[in-house]
């Protein structure tokens, strides 16, 4: 697995140099189909190999960590996604790396020298926070727009998506909590720093604590998740024991999952906030809590949220229900094979919340859910909608 500091090839600096070129000129980062359609122009005929190819660190699996040059829905690539480019790749973009490297760093540091000064409650356990306004007062020479480019940083990198939502009623408005887990980053004082620090951390929770009477029948089902294994303090990409090795109980690093509902389209859906004949605030609060459930590994609540917006979204398209809007509405082929995969899957959401108590224990799970491109076409449609 080559490491996020490696040298890239050409076709790798090529498409780092299309996404950072054009969100340094916009502040947001170009449609899929623009980056194929310009690295074709370069040259390059599979853009999207391309994009698979640069480097990721941790796990493939989706109760793993990882972390990349590049953030993308891995299952569904749709033409108006747009991927973007994380803090590491200011490793390798000439472009980025004033923005990705010494603002960023700058912010960081901020973070963590406000957290260090949160004078803490004996009595309760209170969150202390940062908001835009604080950091603009604190930072009078930062541009509104850098601001507001915060919180799309923010959502790629592993240290800040733990702490920052959205505040106030302005678009760029947002809050950070001061959360415990800045104090893993306390020495970080560069970009090269950082981006050693989050790999540490990725591969640290990938790595699983067993037993070592264990080790053999676990390795090779851990191995198939991307994670290593820990025996005592001694770590193995194998199944070798070693003798006089603690004796631990299995712990599987807790991670949070990719997101399940497109980030991007929950921005998209913010800004369209006041500007639409269909009020969006119902949809947005869904979606929201579906990416948090996700991220804690609420498998009910995941499923009764994504029945939730299957049910809510119709009048988005012209449609009385679901059903309707299914068999009605004009999909394009593919969109089409998503809607009827989430219609098929209303049944395994009635089961979800209607079935009874019983003797024997419930078999739904985490990967029960749909594939996370089918509501993410199906709300990329009723958004272009509103």
């Amino acid at each position: 697995m080559p490491a996020l500091t490696d040298p890239l090839d050409d076709g790798q600096l090529t498409l780092l140099k299309v996404m950072a070129e054009q969100y340094l000129k916009s502040g947001q980062w170009p449609v899929w189909r623009y980056v194929d359609q310009m690295m074709d122009h370069l040259g390059y005929d599979d853009a999207e190999q391309v994009l698979k190819s640069l480097p990721v660190v941790g796990s493939n699996s989706p109760v793993g960590r990882s972390y990349g040059l590049a953030w993308y829905d891995r299952a569904h690539l749709a033409d108006d996604s747009r991927p973007a480019l994380t803090v590491a790749a200011g490793l390798h973009s000439p472009e980025l790396r004033h923005v990705f490297g010494d603002n960023f760093i700058s912010v960081l540091q901020y973070f963590i020298k406000c957290q260090r000064a949160v004078r803490p409650s004996p009595d309760q356990a209170a969150a202390a926070f940062i908001t835009s306004e604080d950091f603009k007062r604190d930072f009078p020479a930062v541009t509104d727009e850098f601001v507001a480019a915060l919180p799309g940083i923010f959502e790629r990198e592993p240290v800040m998506r733990r702490g920052h939502r959205q505040w106030g009623t302005a678009p760029s408005g947002w809050q950070f909590e001061l959360h415990k887990w800045l104090k893993e980053y306390r020495n970080v004082d560069d970009l090269p720093g950082y981006v050693e620090r989050v790999t540490e951390l990725t591969m640290a929770a990938n790595t699983v604590l067993i037993p070592e009477s264990r080790a053999p029948e676990l390795a090779q089902l851990l191995g198939s998740f991307g994670g290593k294994v820990r025996i005592g303090e001694k770590l193995t990409a194998g199944m070798p024991t070693v003798p006089g090795a603690v004796m631990q109980r299995p712990v599987l690093a807790p991670e949070e999952p990719p997101q399940y509902v497109n980030e991007d389209l929950i921005r998209e859906l913010e800004a369209k906030q006041g500007q639409t004949q269909l009020s969006p605030d119902k949809l947005l609060q869904l979606m929201r809590e579906l990416n948090a459930c996700f991220r804690g590994g609420h498998a009910y609540a995941c499923h009764a949220l994504v029945r939730a917006i299957i049910d809510h979204v119709p009048p988005a398209l012209g449609c009385q229900s679901f059903e309707q809007a299914a068999s009605s509405y004009k999909w394009t082929k593919t969109d089409k094979k998503y809607v009827q995969r989430l219609l098929e899957f209303k049944v395994q959401a009635d089961d979800v919340m209607h079935r009874h108590m019983r003797p024997s224990r419930g078999v739904i799970t985490m990967h029960d859910l749909p594939n996370s491109g089918y509501i993410n076409a199906l709300l990329r449609e009723c958004i272009d909608k509103l």
